[in-house]
């Protein structure tokens, strides 16, 4: 599929509007150069379909993944992609898919990616139930004017599929776009990130919940996530030796085989994002980034018409750490078995530098509260931000993480039939709720410097404490079973 690229242009341009109730034409035809007459003679005669219809089957293809990954309601969903009511909507959807939207959402066909035109993708539907593999995708992609744009994967933000923690939801939203219709709770599990708990002992560190900390060999946890996919995984650190033409050799040759990839920082902290696209030879790169429209980070970055970032200095940003990809089906899916296994080692307690790791990390986080000379203040209780943020960030990463294990066992249970997963999954479930009490004893959670005051009360943290305590043991009964198991 070589259009022209007046052609491709417009393909661009339709990609980046698709959920706009109507196309700007005006502005379509500023971009393009032409009339809209021209425009739609020129669009026909080179695709064989009219531009009205191609915009419609356009809408109805991307409107899939919401369908089967959302919880939108078919009404939602219609007014979200420009449709005048419902009935349009579903008779256009029949009319591109054969089937209304209520029984696609039944059935959950497979929904991926397709090449739109050369180096230019978009949500598709795929013909046949399977996991998608090199098979099915046209690896010779040509590059026209330094650019690849993957357009189509799903934005990634804190709250996307109900989670927060960035590297699983950056491989799930990589997933879906690969034809993948991965759980939420499965990349927590098969990632080690539901299970992980760090505690710097020597300082307050903010870099405590980075998923990096989790085991010894930081790029350990990350090829976990991808292999247990059954993808391939391959990575790159940067250290001093690396040099930015490395980095754009990497992102490049997969972006052109038409693979999304994962990156720590480009905007902000080094915290995961998804890398989309580049331009420029890739100087310049596009993708999804939890701290694209925070001022504080992005106050450098401009926001594309798909609503992906571009940035041209990620570079220079010193928390740019590594890029990695999570690229084609190796037919070695990890099993159950090793995902327990590695659940077993992450949350296993050990003393790695200064750092307490898994059971041992509630110790570090217990002294750390108990230790009143850190809690004095006169006038500037803001001077407990830092440790609020800490504090904070620990109560999400254990309910987010323990509430995931526990479904991923629950799952498992039902599968399985043992009764041992579903004791798991409630000590899983029992950790996470007992961390959720702390959060009551902050006062109002939506004013900083009525929780800072509360963290300065020694009885609150002294009530804190005691749910570590219950957290700690619930989690300790987890890992027993968990041991037992494997």
């Amino acid at each position: 599929m070589s259009y022209p690229a007046s052609v491709k242009a417009v393909i661009c341009y339709i990609e980046a509007h698709i959920r706009d109730e109507k196309l700007n034409y005006n502005e379509l035809e500023r971009r393009v150069g032409f009339s809209m007459a021209h425009i739609r003679d020129l669009f026909v005669n080179n695709t064989g379909c009219a531009l009205g219809k191609y915009v419609r089957m356009r809408k109805v293809k991307c409107s899939a993944l919401d369908l089967l990954h959302t919880d939108k309601s078919v009404l939602e969903i219609a007014y979200g992609y420009g449709f005048a009511n419902p009935e349009t909507y579903t008779r256009a959807f029949r009319k591109v898919v054969g089937i209304p939207p209520s029984e696609f959402r039944k059935i959950r066909p497979l929904v991926g990616k397709e090449e739109l035109s050369t180096g230019v993708y978009g949500i598709g539907l795929l013909a046949q139930k399977e996991r998608r593999s090199d098979i099915m995708m046209d690896k010779n992609i040509y590059k026209s004017n330094d650019s690849t744009i993957l357009y189509g994967v799903p934005k990634v933000a804190y709250g996307a599929y109900g989670g927060g923690t960035p590297y699983p939801i950056c491989l799930k939203a990589c997933s879906e776009y690969l034809g993948e219709d991965l759980e939420y709770y499965f990349t927590m599990v098969s990632s080690g990130a539901a299970f992980r708990l760090v505690w710097n002992e020597e300082c307050w560190d903010l870099s405590n919940v980075d998923i990096y900390h989790t085991l010894q060999e930081s790029n350990e946890i990350y090829g976990f996530g991808a292999r247990a996919a059954g993808r391939e995984f391959s990575f790159l650190g940067r250290d001093e030796d690396t040099t930015k033409e490395e980095f754009m050799d990497f992102i490049k040759s997969h972006i052109d085989e038409g693979y999304p990839c994962i990156a720590l920082g480009i905007i902000g902290p080094p915290e995961p994002c998804i890398i989309t696209g580049y331009r420029k030879n890739g100087e310049e790169l596009l993708g999804w980034n939890f701290f694209q429209n925070d001022p504080e980070f992005a106050s450098c970055v401009e926001i594309d018409e798909s609503g992906y970032f571009i940035c041209s200095n990620w570079w220079e940003n010193t928390d740019t750490q590594a890029v990695m990809c999570m690229g084609a089906v190796t037919g070695e899916k990890i099993g159950t078995e090793e995902i327990i296994a590695n659940a077993v080692k992450v949350l296993q307690g050990r003393k790695e530098y200064s750092y307490a790791k898994g059971i041992l990390a509630y110790d570090g986080w217990r002294r750390a509260l108990k230790d009143n000379s850190e809690f004095v203040v006169t006038d500037n209780l803001f001077i407990l931000f830092e440790k609020m943020l800490c504090q904070m960030d620990a109560m999400n990463c254990v309910t987010d993480g323990r509430k995931n294990a526990a479904l991923y066992f629950q799952a498992l249970a039902k599968e399985s039939g043992r009764k041992e997963d579903g004791s798991i999954a409630a000590a899983f479930l029992r950790c996470a709720e007992t961390v959720e009490k702390m959060w009551p004893l902050f006062g109002d959670t939506s004013n900083m410097e009525d929780m800072l005051r509360h963290l300065a009360d020694k009885g609150v943290r002294d009530r804190i404490c005691e749910y570590i305590d219950a957290a700690q043991k619930a989690d300790g009964e987890a890992l027993a079973l968990m041991e037992n198991r494997v």
